[in-house]
């Protein structure tokens, strides 16, 4: 039976902060992972300085200039994602025309190890199909993303695993099932998935639905041997 204190736990509503620069954040939070969508105003800038969490980022609409430790990007939606360990100074600015949405995750568990990517940015490492999607993954050491296209009717079986995943939608609308808890999610929207909770996706209109999975630690590409745990293909 689905409660309330499951959907919370599992589909958090969202902290809204709206910043005296425009900057509005809407952050959801489950145990030691905040995943947090900034809306970026043309022309502000800040300066993060450094945390005791690490910090993954991805913009999904509009551009980013981003400077970690010295390295400077432009990001690109869908195309860059920055990767930083604790301690670690980040700066931004959008210095574009338009809004910029980010999307962020910052974690800090113990006993966990946040190293960093060459230079601090990823681009994709490959797109393909899987289970009738067109996906696209970034990885890292301790992390792995994947940007994934839901077609109209199309799904994601059932299933568990040892990895914690989280999920946030990026386009149109699906359905999220984390063990018996359902919700349906809309841009912004954000689950979470820990070890061995069961979960599945559907997409049940016609219009595409689009997500970004995240995956800690990677689980498509850097799976040991040995595991051994009911999963999809």
């Amino acid at each position: 039976m689905t409660t309330q204190t499951d959907e919370r736990l599992y589909f958090p509503a969202p902290d809204v902060v709206l910043h005296d620069n425009g900057v509005r954040h809407e952050s959801y939070r489950r145990d030691d992972t905040v995943v947090r969508v900034a809306f970026i105003p043309p022309g502000v800038a800040a300066v993060d300085e450094s945390r005791t969490e690490a910090q993954v980022g991805m913009v999904v609409r509009g551009e980013l200039t981003v400077t970690v430790d010295g390295v400077t990007k432009v990001m690109q939606p869908e195309h860059d994602v920055y990767v930083v360990p604790p301690h670690v100074g980040l700066s931004a600015v959008n210095s574009s025309s338009e809004e910029t949405v980010l999307l962020e995750i910052t974690r800090s568990k113990p006993g966990e190890k946040y190293p960093a990517p060459s230079g601090y940015f990823l681009e994709p490492l490959e797109s393909r199909k899987f289970v009738k999607m067109d996906v696209t993954f970034f990885l890292a050491d301790w992390i792995e993303l994947m940007v994934a296209d839901i077609p109209g009717g199309g799904q994601m079986p059932y299933h568990k695993h040892s990895h914690e995943q989280i999920g946030i939608c990026l386009e149109g609308r699906y359905d999220m099932t984390v063990e018996e808890t359902s919700h349906e999610l809309r841009f912004g929207g954000t689950y979470f998935c820990a070890s061995q909770e069961g979960h599945s996706a559907e997409n049940p209109h016609a219009a595409m639905a689009r997500s970004l999975n995240i995956f800690i630690p990677p689980r498509y590409h850097r799976v040991p041997k040995q595991e051994k745990e009911q999963e999809s293909p």
